[in-house]
């Protein structure tokens, strides 16, 4: 079971393998969506405005420590994955990795 460290919030939690960042958010308490994405939070299905949920990954590979990026980040969240962001609803760990929240 992989483990999720939130970096801003001190806080590490252990996750079931294919369960997502956002549903390591969830357990431990930490509220992704703030502002206008709490008034219409899309409840991790990944159709908000792409910075509801956006996370940065700290892992010595990003890439081989997560899932590959879903169609949804690909096509309605583009700008996030190029400037090296994902949505934690639709990202999850393969392995240990450390995660900063957007603040």
């Amino acid at each position: 079971m992989p483990k999720v460290s939130f970096e801003m919030e001190s806080v590490t939690v252990e996750i079931p393998e294919g369960q997502t960042i956002w549903h390591a958010a969830k357990q431990a308490g930490i509220v992704l969506q703030r502002g206008f994405a709490a008034a219409s939070p899309c409840n991790g299905k990944g159709f908000c405005s792409g910075m509801a949920c956006a996370v940065f990954l700290r892992a010595p590979d990003p890439a081989a420590a997560v899932s590959p990026p879903t169609w949804k980040e690909r096509v309605l969240h583009r700008k996030l994955l190029k400037n090296r962001k994902r949505l934690a609803c639709q990202c999850a760990p393969k392995r240990d990795l450390t995660v900063v929240t957007m603040p």
